[in-house]
């Protein structure tokens, strides 16, 4: 699949927009999502949006819950595919969609990818197991220039006959380890 400037922007766009409104406090909380088997910790007051976005060769209706809090954005995405034989090379997808959002200073084309503690598989229980449910460090600029460091994990879970598709993302302007671990260790599928 080719990843599309339009889908990047299009989710980078949607993520920005919803979380204008959030707490600025670390304030942690769970959440269910009121459309998803999930339940999420997140330390700010949500919003929630939802919009139809390029997904490789397919349009999806992305759904994303998320807020800011102290200079990060805090943010689970998902969207349902009817055929889970797809799942894997849409989670891919979807991570190369993400790192295309940012571009690295000796790279312009995409993020840098960092190798950070805790980075490599992550298979929640109820998740499938692929090769794509990643855990992922990475580090770029943003389309003013400013660096971002993002944390960010994928997964996918089967879903009546389809699939579920899932990702979770810290944005700050650094390395956000601890931030990261306890947002990512309050996903809970249900």
């Amino acid at each position: 699949m080719r990843t599309s400037g339009l889908a990047a922007s299009a989710m980078l766009a949607c993520s920005i927009v919803l979380l204008a409104a959030c707490s600025p406090a670390l304030n942690w909380r769970t959440v269910q999502l009121k459309d998803a088997a999930l339940q999420i910790t997140l330390p700010c007051d949500p919003q929630a949006a939802t919009r139809a976005v390029p997904m490789g060769p397919a349009v999806v209706q992305l759904s994303v819950l998320g807020c800011e809090a102290q200079g990060s954005t805090y943010a689970v995405s998902h969207f349902q595919l009817a055929d889970p034989a797809g799942a894997a090379r849409a989670l891919g997808y979807w991570q190369q969609a993400v790192l295309n959002q940012l571009r690295s200073e000796t790279d312009p084309g995409s993020a840098a990818v960092l190798q950070a503690q805790g980075d490599g598989p992550w298979v929640p229980r109820g998740a499938l197991n692929l090769p794509q449910s990643r855990r992922i460090t990475f580090e770029g600029l943003s389309s003013q220039g400013q660096k971002v460091t993002g944390h960010g994990l994928w997964f996918a879970r089967i879903e009546g006959t389809g699939v579920r598709l899932y990702h979770a993302v810290i944005y700050g302007r650094k390395a956000q380890p601890a931030e990261a671990d306890m947002f990512f260790s309050g996903l809970q599928l249900q």
